[in-house]
């Protein structure tokens, strides 16, 4: 909240200053210079306060964000004393002041330089390398260039008779191109506690990047004036920025993790949109008649945009494989035990309802399974021992069973085994000796060997004819009938067991 009063009041502030150089404009106090005195001061003094707050913010800024704010406020400072000797020297020299003073050149070209990497470095993040950014980055730029191009870069080259002399006199609008790609490009990614900011720069930066191209295309004509109109823009942008600072609170949090946002995901197509829209208004107002720069950057602004899809296209396409894996294994995991890797009880219980759910069928055989001795393990040689047991248990259960059975854990030092389509008794007995004798072998655990046994209950029965809580309950007196018996050993159910089962032997 106190970030957001402090924003209101310079934005209020900024206001007053835009108010009182507009008063400026229209009321023309005195004579010509003094009016481009007053104006280019006011717009001097702005850019240098941005400046000065930008350099005043890297205090509360940690690592990189703090270089970034201390070279973007160089930068800005920079860009005022330069404008201020250009602007001294069309006070002094007249109308032979107008084209910038070499000093003035050498001034902006050090913001054209450290303005770029200053921005990359505060509103970047570990995210920004990659083919997507950078087929949107220059989806943004290529067609912000077509705009500018289209509008007035395109006829302040033709004016100049073209070549690259006429091209150089553009470096500081093309920069302004690049600025501005990068910034519209880095609002996406930004933080949100920072994204206010880096729209404001933004909106900065689109200011005094209006002003360059008119600039640019009145001196060449040889109408442009200190102080007109057309300076606005530098006016503007300069306030903006400087209520664009970033308060504390925002630096902050200017490390935390962003998540995108579909209105942020079409800011690459807003300048092709725009650059489509143009070109309409081109072909009608110059009746289909247009320059070949334009065919050209239409061109690569088009091949751009399919290029773009192609990539969006393969992400869909590897985003839904990793949710198809997400979801395999989440599924997995809710159906197996994470120590053993064997199916959990909810898994065996749905396949058990499974295959005993239709009116008829083959025989159905289940094996229940209890530990005898882990107790004694798990006590003396730790948990971490009893884990590493079970896993060899699970191991040996798993090769003794037949390929098509399923092996669970039911829970604790308890397993069991559904053999499905059985045909003969004979042969759940025989996995069940398979068991006995795998088990019977013995386990080192770190050159300590153990040994467990196991109390083994086997039940039958085919679908239509029994249930799963009484297949199960009959595998459970049966295991339990072994134990009683002396342990480490078979027992296959008989109705007659009941009888034997303990009030608190649970089904």
């Amino acid at each position: 909240m106190a970030d957001g009063h402090g924003r209101a009041i310079s934005a209020s502030v900024a206001g007053a200053v835009a108010a009182g150089y507009v008063a400026i404009l229209l009321t023309r106090p005195g004579s010509p210079a003094l009016t481009t005195g007053l104006t280019g001061g006011l717009t001097r003094a702005a850019i240098l306060c941005a400046g000065v707050l930008w350099l005043r913010a890297a205090q509360w800024a940690p690592g990189r964000v703090r270089l970034a704010l201390r070279m973007l406020g160089v930068a800005i400072i920079v860009r005022a004393v330069g404008g201020t000797i250009w602007i001294g020297g069309y006070l002094v020299k007249g109308s032979a002041g107008i084209p910038i003073p070499p000093l003035s050149m050498a001034a902006f070209a050090v913001t054209m330089l450290l303005g770029p990497v200053a921005v990359a470095l505060l509103f970047g993040n570990r995210r920004i390398a990659g083919v997507r950014t950078l087929l949107d980055a220059m989806l943004i730029g290529i067609g912000l260039l077509y705009l500018a191009w289209a509008t007035v870069l395109g006829p302040t080259y033709h004016v100049q008779g073209g070549g690259i002399p006429a091209l150089s006199s553009l470096t500081y609008p093309l920069v302004n191109v690049v600025v501005m790609t990068m910034v519209l490009v880095l609002v996406r990614d930004a933080v949100p506690v920072i994204r206010t900011t880096a729209k404001l720069a933004a909106t900065g930066l689109a200011f005094s990047f209006v002003s360059d191209c008119a600039y640019a295309f009145l001196s060449v004509e040889g109408s442009y004036r200190p102080g007109s109109v057309s300076d606005t823009g530098w006016l503007l942008g300069a306030l903006v920025m400087a209520v664009a600072t970033p308060r504390r609170r925002e630096l902050a949090g200017i490390g935390a993790f962003t998540k995108p946002q579909p209105s942020r995901i079409l800011l690459p197509y807003l300048p092709f949109i725009l650059a489509l829209g143009t070109t309409v208004v081109l072909f009608v107002i110059r009746n289909g008649q247009v320059e070949p720069t334009l065919y050209a950057i239409s061109t690569v602004l088009t091949v751009l945009v399919v290029v773009r899809q192609l990539v969006t296209l393969k992400d869909n396409r590897t985003l839904t494989q990793r949710l198809e894996r997400a979801v395999e294994d989440f599924r997995h995991r809710a159906y197996h035990d994470p120590l053993t890797g064997l199916a959990n009880r909810d898994k065996f219980l749905e396949m058990m309802e499974r295959r005993l759910a239709p009116a008829a069928g083959p025989r159905l055989g289940v094996l229940y399974i209890d530990l005898d001795g882990f107790k004694p393990i798990n006590d003396t040689l730790g948990h971490a021992a009893g884990d590493r047991v079970l896993t060899v248990v699970a191991q040996r259960l798993s090769e003794a069973a037949r390929s098509d059975d399923v092996v669970a854990r039911i829970g604790g030092d308890e397993f069991a085994i559904m053999l499905a389509e059985l045909q003969y008794t004979a042969d759940a007995e025989t996995v069940a000796q398979r068991i006995q004798s795998a088990l019977g072998a013995g386990i080192d655990i770190d050159g300590v060997p153990v040994r467990v046994g196991a109390s083994i209950g086997i039940a039958y029965g085919r679908p239509g004819r029994i249930g799963l809580g009484e297949l199960l309950r009959n595998a459970d007196v049966a295991m339990y009938t072994a134990k009683l018996q002396g342990r480490r050993r078979t027992v296959a159910f008989e109705p007659h067991l009941l009888s034997r089962r303990p009030l608190g032997q649970v089904s």
